[in-house]
């Protein structure tokens, strides 16, 4: 019988490249919640558009999911926007806090006892940015910094029970979470991890699930700069 597989953010970078890994293999059912619609045509995947820093939308996903017993839930879908904190409205302070962790907490109790019935993996993306004190990240790295927190009590919590827990912390990826952003990694390997790679290695504990529990792994590229983009005057 397959797995149920929860992915948040499964339209676009990371989370669509692990989307794909797994549907490669026909063994896995996945329900994937986004803005937008994937594009991909598969029998396997369900699509839910719900946009996670409302959290009027979160909410109604309750009635959504409420009767489904998932195996895996992958918490990725995430967004920032690096600028001084007095440069962000009250809006966009609420919008990255709801994004990046209030919508998390209320997706994992939409699930968790059926992630308990099932023994099941939460896979939670964090960031560098939640574990390092760094000019500009104020709002983002904190509420990745309670999203890491949250992760690592529920496997305390819920070890005995045998639900599993892990944290990937990937430092910069190249995607579309700079398209916004004042800067961007370089397209040089050394300076930036593919989603592919980050991909692979989360799909691979899906796939082949470890005797081990892998509660947290932190992933970087073995250089580290990012550029001005060149235009970023006139997008402004």
């Amino acid at each position: 019988m397959n797995k149920t597989i929860l992915i948040t953010g499964h339209s676009k970078g990371l989370g669509r490249s692990i989307t794909e890994i797994l549907l490669a293999t026909n063994r896995f059912n996945i329900i994937g919640i986004s803005r937008s619609f994937s594009g991909i045509n598969h029998p396997l995947l369900s699509e839910i558009s719900a946009d996670l820093s409302n959290e009027n939308q979160v909410m109604s996903l309750q009635e959504k999911i409420k009767a489904i017993d998932f195996d895996v839930i992958i918490l990725n879908a995430g967004s920032n926007s690096i600028k001084p904190p007095e440069g962000y409205s009250l809006q966009e302070i609420q919008e990255i806090i709801q994004l990046n962790f209030t919508s998390n907490a209320l997706l994992i109790r939409m699930c968790l006892n059926g992630l308990l019935r099932k023994k099941g993996h939460i896979i939670g993306i964090g960031s560098y940015s939640g574990l390092e004190i760094k000019k500009w990240n104020n709002f983002y790295g904190s509420a990745k910094s309670g999203l890491h927190h949250l992760l690592h009590n529920l496997f305390e919590q819920y070890r005995k029970q045998g639900l599993k827990v892990s944290i990937v912390i990937p430092d910069i990826i190249n995607t579309e979470f700079y398209k916004h952003q004042e800067y961007e990694p370089l397209d040089d390997t050394q300076y930036s991890l593919s989603s592919e790679e980050v991909a692979n290695v989360i799909a691979q504990w899906i796939i082949h699930p470890p005797n081990y529990v892998p509660l947290e792994i932190i992933l970087r590229p073995q250089m580290f700069q990012l550029k001005r983009k060149d235009n970023w005057r006139k997008q402004e």
